[in-house]
């Protein structure tokens, strides 16, 4: 079953102007003192690890929902739109302009008007590498180690150490296991 919200639940609405607050201000920290301020990634998100590395501009929707494992470097312009749980493992390195989108529009017309969503969650699993401007949908694994080539629309599981490239991602090589 989906998790089905409506964007104008208050609750929502505050989650999002809070963590929209705490990514300006982390951003702006990063961007004008070379600050980064890990205590505010740690208010803002709900789990994270050892040694995280986040450029700016990050932007996430809730950031309540994510999960970072330990020594995670996310690149220059990283959009996490988690209106489901994001987990993103150990070693995992994500490019510029990369996004991981969570939230859906339901086919029903009248649900959309409504400003009813639906959301799934994503897990990236540890070792992962993200290119560039790769896209992940909601409901997706990424496996172990795997690479995503740059440009790439992640819309289905990839299993553990493989590269995939495309719109949709597809397998094109095996890579050795660690």
């Amino acid at each position: 079953m989906e998790n089905y919200y409506s964007l104008t639940d208050e609750k929502i609405i505050q989650a999002r102007k809070r963590a929209q607050k705490l990514c300006v201000e982390y951003n702006e920290k990063v961007n004008q003192k070379n600050f980064y301020d890990e205590a505010l990634l740690n208010a803002l998100l709900k789990k994270v690890g050892r040694d995280p590395y986040v450029e700016p501009n990050f932007r996430c929707f809730l950031g309540s929902r994510i999960e970072l494992g330990d020594e995670v470097f996310l690149n220059h312009d990283v959009t996490l739109q988690d209106m489901a749980e994001i987990t993103i493992g150990n070693n995992v390195n994500i490019a510029p302009r990369t996004g991981i989108f969570t939230e859906f529009c339901p086919k029903d017309k009248e649900l959309r008007r409504k400003k009813i969503r639906y959301a799934k969650p994503v897990v990236i699993e540890d070792g992962v590498w993200l290119g560039g401007n790769v896209t992940v949908w909601g409901g997706v694994t990424i496996g172990k180690n795997s690479i995503i080539g740059a440009g790439s629309v992640v819309t289905a599981d990839i299993p553990e150490n493989v590269i995939a490239v495309g719109n949709p991602a597809k397998v094109i090589k095996k890579i050795e296991a660690d």
